[in-house]
Parts: structure tokens; sequence; C-alpha cells
């Protein structure tokens, strides 16, 4: 088979009918609108700011508003953000003790 150049054909089916959602994941959903752990905990931060209420009040309308579980954004919490907000639950005795975990 020298000097024969054998070709194939690849077909690529590339599936973009984002009109089912069930296909579409939470983090999907989040990432879709920010592109970091940065860009969302300032969006969270800033919204806390804005309206005078606390960190998880945010989180959890941000989810709700979204139609996604809490524990989904756990991944784009930037360490400092998470630490806020453990010291949140902790000020408002949401946790049994100071060493518990929240659910992000």
């Amino acid at each position: 088979m020298e000097g024969k150049t054998v070709m194939h054909k690849l077909k690529l089916i590339v599936d973009n009918d984002m009109t089912d959602t069930s296909k579409m994941t939470d983090v999907f959903l989040i990432t879709k609108q920010f592109k970091t752990q940065v860009e969302f905990s300032q969006y969270i931060e800033k919204q806390a700011y804005n309206t005078k209420n606390p960190l998880i009040d945010c989180l959890v309308d941000y989810c709700q508003r979204q139609e996604i579980e809490i524990e989904s954004v756990r991944k784009l919490l930037t360490p400092s953000l998470k630490e806020k907000v453990k010291e949140e639950a902790e000020t408002l005795n949401l946790m049994k003790e100071k060493t518990g975990k929240l659910p992000f």
C-alpha cells in the first residue's frame, strides 16, 4: 500500500440544543454566567453589601432564583468567601459546634 493515501471521513456531531434543560447541570448554569470563582464570589459579596443581607441569604436567594441546589455552588466559592460564610453561620448559631461543616 505504499504510495497510496487512505482517507477516512470523520463526522463530528455537536449537540448545542439547550432547549432541553434536563441536560443542563447546575454547575453549567452557574459557569455560564460566571467564568471564575472570583467573579461568582464577588457577585455574592456585592449582593450582600448592596442589600444589607447576610452572605448566606444571598447564596440561598441566588440558588432559589436559578432553581439550583445550594451544594452546586461549592466549587465557585473562594476560600475567603467560604471562611466569611462559616463565620457568619457561627455568629447566627446555624452550626452545632465551632468545627461544624457547612453544606458548601
